[in-house]
């Protein structure tokens, strides 16, 4: 591969990695503002059978950084835009098992 190449990827990594950490703080943001009192917590159970299933941003953005440094990139950005994002960190993360079906798919 050559240098121009590695470095373009390398770009492109930087700035997804900007969008991610960029969400991450916005998102923290919106938690302290709206973030109620505190209570008692009440002991919760949670259906973990579907969250299981379900890929992170972080697991995705790395199946995706992998297969554009594959050669996909374009492929990889149809996908996101497939699912109605512009970027990764955009994409609304029901979307994301199904992204990483996609992703895998690429060959």
């Amino acid at each position: 591969m050559s240098k121009t190449k590695l470095a373009l990827d390398v770009v492109a990594d930087l700035r997804s990695l900007a969008n991610s950490i960029e969400t991450f703080v916005l998102g923290q943001e919106t938690e302290i503002k709206n973030e109620p009192a505190p209570k008692e917590k009440k002991a919760e159970t949670v259906d973990t059978s579907v969250e299981e299933n379900q890929p992170t941003l972080e697991e995705l953005r790395a199946a995706m950084a992998e297969k554009n440094r594959d050669g996909h990139r374009e492929a990889v950005k149809a996908i996101i835009q497939k699912f109605g994002a512009n970027n990764l960190s955009s994409m609304d993360p029901k979307y994301y098992a199904q992204a990483m079906k996609e992703v895998g798919e690429l060959k």
